[in-house]
């Protein structure tokens, strides 16, 4: 029997299903509205052509943007602690508003805590919590995985680590930058901290520090200091300083269309349900900070090009291209999916995706409403830095430097 190719291309691979020439015309023109929807091509192309698209897909450079956090995790740092875990979701929120050459970049965030007994001596009291990744929950994560404790501080050590265990890009486009945290003197530890510095200036990777201190302290100079000779920026933070949260008119609304948002999302692969059950763990996480208003960023934040899932949902990874639904195991799909043919999954995966693309509208629109209301309804006395505001106006400015544009 002849057959045709519907060349599904996934991940920058192309893969082909066979279908039989006598499908009926009917659901011919549906599989091909839901490829064309998807991205894909019903053309046939040769083994040839396929190696050659491949290759042409792998060697698309988009724009990175590598943002490496070291936080001091001593037991003074509860409240620096928690303003990250609040307030990360509006430093995702700024970026995903930059764009390079018409380009949304690639967006990876590195997590470190330091200053903490718990963790090693012989590894200067510091640990990484994740690699440089665009998976944003695996960040939130591990953010509330950090449990505070006393110890000994050493900056210039975890920026050494920073810089030795983090595959920081080679493009000199790419944005690369370390913000350190912390309220001891910076000199602390056996690794000099200005060799620490350079050797991340060498790597073209600026180094912004923040010290959580009294701004007058002796201290404070030296963490100055260090973000000079880092070619980065220096703030002072009170870590305490709790922001007053602003109830909207649509904050109810928002809330159920984030439950909604998850119920499009089709886990897949040996790990699906395991990063799906995270997904809705870390929007417990985010609603549940009282009076931070993180669920609402952390809503906002699942509507931006930054947050993908393409390793365990089937809609981002259809859209992203990174699986072949023809090698795929059935069984590592939802119960409701496995009894399905390729074609009657790509109907459902389009079902899903048109809903959430409506979903995420809703949740775009009624987010700048509530921005709005906020940004009218906020008493100047509390408009104050906190560290999520330290981090975007810095990121703006350094970004414009490197060629980084901010659309409005």
């Amino acid at each position: 029997m002849k057959k045709i190719l519907i060349p599904l291309l996934i991940s920058s691979i192309i893969y082909p299903i066979s279908i039989a020439t006598n499908i009926p015309a009917k659901a011919n023109s549906r599989i091909n509205k839901i490829s064309t929807d998807l991205g894909l091509t019903a053309t046939p192309l040769k083994k040839e052509q396929n190696v050659q698209k491949i290759s042409k897909n792998l060697t698309v450079n988009k724009p990175k943007i590598q943002v490496a956090i070291l936080l001091d995790s001593s037991n003074s740092m509860d409240g620096l602690i928690e303003q990250a875990r609040t307030q990360i979701w509006s430093v995702i929120n700024a970026i995903s508003k930059v764009k390079k050459n018409g380009q949304q970049p690639v967006f990876e965030v590195s997590l470190y805590h330091y200053g903490n007994d718990r963790l090693p001596s012989d590894e200067g009291f510091n640990r990484m919590l994740n690699e440089l990744t665009t998976d944003l929950d695996g960040v939130s994560e591990s953010l509330f995985s950090i449990k505070t404790k006393g110890g000994q501080e050493y900056a210039g050590w975890v920026i050494d680590s920073a810089m030795s265990q983090l595959k920081w890009s080679e493009q000199s486009d790419d944005f690369k930058v370390i913000f350190i945290a912390g309220n001891e003197p910076f000199n602390q530890g056996s690794h000099n901290w200005e060799k620490a510095v350079n050797s991340a200036i060498q790597e073209d990777v600026i180094v912004n520090t923040i010290y959580c201190g009294r701004s007058e302290s002796r201290e404070s100079g030296l963490w100055a200091t260090a973000a000079t000779k880092g070619k980065g920026s220096y703030f002072n933070l009170n870590q305490n300083r709790k922001r007053v949260f602003i109830p909207t008119p649509y904050d109810p609304k928002i809330a159920e269309l984030n439950k909604q948002l998850n119920e499009t999302y089709i886990p897949y692969g040996a790990k699906g349900k395991t990063y799906s059950n995270r997904q809705q763990q870390q929007d417990v996480n985010a609603f549940s900070s009282s009076g931070s208003g993180a669920g609402f960023s952390r809503a906002m934040s699942k509507v931006s090009g930054n947050y993908r899932n393409s390793s365990w949902d089937l809609v981002d990874a259809l859209t992203d291209k990174t699986v072949d639904l023809d090698s795929l195991d059935k069984n590592n799909l939802p119960e409701n999916l496995q009894a399905l043919t390729v074609p009657e999954i790509l109907d459902y995966v389009e079902h899903m995706r048109r809903k959430r693309g409506q979903i995420k509208a809703q949740i775009a629109e009624l987010s700048q409403k509530r921005m709005e209301y906020i940004a009218k309804n906020t008493p100047t006395s509390d408009k104050k830095n906190t560290l999520d505001s330290l981090m975007i106006k810095t990121l703006y400015k350094q970004l414009e430097a490197k060629g980084f544009k901010l659309e409005k």
